[in-house]
């Protein structure tokens, strides 16, 4: 940008300033030094008045006293020595504001900002001009409005004989910048925020002056982000911040840009601190995450370099957008199109994507860490702190863990169970409650951790040692809940003894707070020798957790169990066997967790090929050893079995007390099947889902 400066002092001899001078008077050493920059703006034009625009850096370092501002301008191409000087004023960003009346209608004006230190030395920004124009704008409302887009429109008259203009919208946060705010074009206009209210004013652009519309408002809708289980310490949001859909590159953002408005290329515009999680970080100031108690964050340059070493990248195509796809051992994916930069106000597309985390490298300040990808890799990189980048966030696990001392346990309801009152608002927790009941809120699933000691050891001569543990719970509305009859379904736990338990539920409406919330474990309290030796812990409350674990389908195979000729087996996983050969160790990373396991699968090639007389009723239950062989479990149990009567879909289940890791031998029996099939090479099996409640 061209400066031009006019000095009223003379530059004296070089030995006066190596003897003594005035700092005072040291303008035309000192003027660089104190003014980096001066730039002249845009103008608000109406038929016979104007207000320009400009800046001026960094009149922070002199007294108000000793300096002016404002513009010079005429109708002469240089207004600086043929124009008319009008004083501003400047506020503390530096940015000038200057008020030009009596001017005519259809003249074209040029002007420039300028400032003048100590009444010795002035500074001026580059020469811009504007028409005085009776043009007239009408800011329609805004339409067709989602979380991150609006369509704005506008109607303009007056513009005869003005030749070519430009039109466009001005968006801003506050009504009262809404000429400094960014421009877009009158049209659908996306990366906006949601939840957020937007003033807007619709624009002719003549020169570089703007005949404005009247101011309006359009507050976005909330959006409530969805997130993707990926196995790793955080869930990843499906879409990018300022996007509807996953193949939508949303705002690119400064880094910790509140606004979503700020263009400068100037680094000291822009924090230079970690913001991942605090008040600095714009994605935990937004409203995505709904009903869940967790608070959507910025992800930190650990959870990048944990996304990339832990998934499987592949470049491929969402939408007619090209990006890559994370996909993890658990089977879950995310896509992240490319999205280049902007720098200042132009983006760079240049096929890449680019995406903030919330921490400033340790290399250098300048950057901030990112995760940046091609066609060719996906890494853990950096980018100078102001570039335009995008933002996908990432939300902790919905967990809750009550306050262990405020926990009430005994025979609550004198009927010889254990009751572990969570929140009771009939109860005695009600007045102290070991949790929040409001964030007690739910769409799927919650799922309770709990650990019992001083029960080994401890039961009368004739306890019956084994007890059903289940919720019961309600929501405010008594509409949503799970009340559990203590018979061994998929949503107990069988207790035997000191030691980490699992129950949960499930729901197909959202449940939002609690008003009873307990564990009961059946009989047991009647069992217990001296009640004073027993704790109670409730480790965790997860809520929307992840139950299903991810399984290498082509590597089931159906066969005959132990080579017996009788019984049929559904080999999920077997060390000794082909899956083993083919996959050694195949789930010791990916299998974790603790209680209950269930199986969903589907079977066919039953119908129409058994033997004439076969019963067509078969016995079917799970067996299943970790990779150490211990938790296991081999059948016997009188709950978790079905009966296989032909073609269809089934569930089996058991509950394995002690923390299960990997698998040494995973299979479904079916007793008998085997020796009654005429081919058992027709028969074939699908794994639908495998649920384990206490995965970890």
């Amino acid at each position: 940008m061209k400066i031009r400066y006019i000095s009223t002092i003379l530059l004296l001899a070089a030995g006066l300033f190596a003897t003594s001078c005035d700092v005072e008077e040291d303008y035309p050493v000192r003027t660089g030094e104190i003014i980096s920059e001066i730039t002249t703006g845009a103008a608000s034009v109406t038929a016979i008045a104007a207000e320009v625009t400009g800046t001026v850096k960094d009149l922070s370092l002199v007294s108000s006293a000793s300096y002016e501002v404002g513009a010079y301008y005429g109708t002469d191409a240089d207004p600086i020595t043929a124009g008319s000087k009008k004083s501003g004023s400047v506020d503390e960003n530096g940015n000038v504001v200057t008020s030009i009346t009596g001017l005519s209608t259809g003249t074209t004006y040029y002007y420039a900002t300028y400032v003048t230190l100590q009444d010795k030395v002035t500074k001026f920004g580059d020469i811009k001009s504007f028409v005085a124009t009776n043009a007239v704008v009408v800011t329609n409302d805004a339409a067709e409005i989602t979380s991150s887009k609006a369509t704005f429109t506008a109607d303009i008259s007056g513009t005869d004989g003005l030749g070519s203009f430009e039109t466009g919208v001005k968006l801003s946060l506050s009504a009262d910048d809404i000429t400094s705010g960014i421009t877009r074009e009158l049209t659908e206009v996306g990366g906006l925020l949601p939840g957020t209210t937007y003033y807007y004013a619709a624009f002719a652009r003549i020169g570089d002056g703007f005949v404005y519309g009247e101011t309006k408002s359009v507050t976005t809708p909330t959006q409530q982000m969805e997130y993707v289980d990926l196995g790793l310490s955080v869930m990843w949001a499906k879409n990018n911040i300022g996007a509807d859909s996953e193949s939508e590159t949303g705002t690119l953002f400064g880094y910790g840009d509140q606004t979503a408005m700020m263009t400068s290329t100037r680094l000291e515009d822009y924090l230079n601190i970690d913001i991942a999680g605090s008040n600095d970080d714009l994605i935990f100031n937004l409203d995505l995450d709904g009903d869940s108690p967790m608070k959507s964050l910025t992800p930190t340059h650990a959870q990048i370099t944990e996304l990339v070493n832990n998934t499987t990248q592949q470049w491929t195509t969402v939408d007619g957008v090209e990006g890559v796809q994370f996909t993890a051992l658990n089977g879950n994916s995310i896509f992240l199109p490319v999205t280049g930069y902007r720098q200042g106000e132009t983006t760079v597309a240049d096929g890449a994507g680019y995406y903030w985390s919330g921490n400033v490298s340790t290399v250098h300040s300048d950057y901030a860490n990112t995760l940046t990808f091609s066609d060719a890799s996906a890494k853990s990189g950096f980018s100078k702190r102001s570039l335009g980048l995008a933002l996908r966030s990432v939300r902790a696990y919905a967990e809750v863990t009550p306050e262990s001392g405020n926990l009430v346990f005994g025979d609550l309801e004198n009927n010889g169970r254990l009751r572990i009152e969570i929140y009771n608002e009939f109860g005695e927790t009600a007045a102290a409650p070991p949790i929040d009941p409001a964030s007690i809120k739910f769409a799927k699933n919650m799922v309770v951790s709990f650990t019992l000691s001083g029960i080994t050891d401890n039961l009368k001569s004739d306890a019956a040692g084994s007890y059903v543990a289940g919720l019961e719970y309600s929501d405010p509305s008594w509409g949503v809940s799970y009340w559990s009859d203590l018979n061994m379904g998929k949503y107990e736990a069988m207790v035997t003894g000191d030691g980490t338990y699992t129950v949960w539920m499930e729901v197909t409406s959202q449940a939002n707070g609690a008003i009873v919330f307990c564990v009961d474990i059946a009989g047991l309290w009647n069992d217990i020798a001296d009640w004073s030796k027993v704790g109670v812990a409730v480790n965790s409350i997860k809520l929307d957790a992840d139950v299903e674990q991810a399984v290498n389908q082509s590597i089931v195979s159906f066969g005959n169990k132990d080579g017996n000729d009788v019984d049929g087996r559904i080999e999920i996983y077997n060390e000794y066997s082909s899956s083993g050969a083919t996959s050694p160790g195949a789930y010791n990373e990916s299998l974790k967790f603790n209680g209950m396991m269930l199986v969903d699968f589907t079977i066919s090639g039953i119908d129409g090929n058994l033997v004439e007389g076969a019963s067509a009723n078969y016995r079917t239950e799970l067996s299943y050893a970790d990779a150490d062989w211990d938790p296991g479990y081999w059948g016997g149990a009188s709950y978790g079995g079905t009966t296989v009567t032909g073609d269809g879909t089934y569930q089996v289940y058991t509950y394995l007390n002690g923390d299960c890791e990997g698998a040494i031998v995973w299979a479904i029996e079916l007793y008998d099947l085997w020796v009654q099939l005429v081919d058992p090479t027709k028969v074939s099996v699908t794994i639908n889902k495998v649920i384990t409640p206490g995965k970890y």
